[in-house]
């Protein structure tokens, strides 16, 4: 090894532009997850707050109000076609995951507050105080929950983090590979192994120049990597590209300009003389 021997390092702009865009990606999976576990979930609950407010509301005197099943009273709701608050209710349970008797029962504890709440009437009440105004009227009605909403968020978590994740992996990746460089010689060190000069390379296959990638055919006689295609990444190592121009130029010189002929002695003369001859005398006048 004669001379100095110069390492590739990753491109700034590049790195950069990844850990950009693996942040974003990260942050709206993790957005997604927010959504997913508390911001929707939270939604979903308001809104089987309010269709239970407006179906116990709707219970006529000496109805308990109390749903034992509540799957199989929502299975057969569903199978009536039925549209009613308490239909809702159940539904709206069941896409937040707490459809069962804790939530549907009288007399029960109440799961967020633990206070009993003995019947109808009295869960009436509590959450006429939640979904009523001060004026008697109710409060609007919150947004309702779909089928969709929550599975949605859980696959934006996925997608989101995990190509976020995947992106923070690839740098690390690109991180390992170094590329080594022998101004000597000019020679090109590559990251799995072997190196090549300009006389190893049988061809500069520049059909994705345009995408930062070049690919190296290299000649048959090479001791380990004879007949075999490498591909170089332009875009993510520095100065990787340069040292690619450097051995593509010494490989494949560019033909000699030709030379440019010399003017003839008399040339400057018969210029001269007709230009003499045009030029007019110096004492003559420009016209009036």
């Amino acid at each position: 090894m004669d001379g100095p021997v110069i390492r590739s390092h990753i491109s700034r702009k590049w790195l950069v532009r990844m850990i950009l865009i693996g942040v974003g990606l990260f942050a709206f999976g993790m957005w997604g997850l927010f959504d997913a576990l508390v911001a929707y979930p939270k939604r979903g609950a308001g809104a089987a707050s309010f269709a239970e407010f407006n179906y116990l509301d709707s219970l006529e005197t000496g109805q308990s109000g109390s749903v034992d099943d509540p799957v199989s009273e929502l299975a057969r709701l569903k199978a009536a076609a039925e549209h009613s608050s308490k239909a809702e209710w159940l539904e709206q349970l069941s896409y937040i995951g707490r459809l069962n008797a804790a939530q549907t029962l009288l007399p029960r504890t109440d799961p967020e507050t633990g206070v009993l709440i003995p019947d109808a009437a009295t869960r009436r009440e509590e959450l006429s105080k939640r979904w009523t105004r001060s004026d008697g009227k109710e409060k609007k009605a919150p947004k309702r929950l779909s089928a969709l909403d929550i599975p949605t968020q859980w696959l934006i978590t996925a997608l989101g983090a995990g190509l976020g994740l995947w992106m923070f992996a690839l740098v690390a990746i690109v991180r390992r590979k170094t590329y080594t460089w022998e101004p000597a010689s000019l020679r090109l060190g590559l990251p799995e192994g072997g190196s090549v000069i300009p006389d190893d390379v049988a061809e500069f296959d520049k059909r994705k120049w345009h995408k930062f990638f070049i690919h190296l055919h290299i000649k048959p006689s090479h001791p380990t990597l004879g007949g075999k295609e490498i591909p170089i990444d332009l875009m993510r190592y520095e100065p990787v590209e340069n040292w690619i121009l450097e051995m593509e130029r010494i490989a494949f010189p560019p033909p000699p300009e030709a030379p440019v002929a010399a003017p003839s002695e008399d040339a400057p003369a018969l210029v001269s003389d007709a230009s003499s001859e045009k030029r007019p005398a110096s004492s003559e006048k420009r016209p009036d």
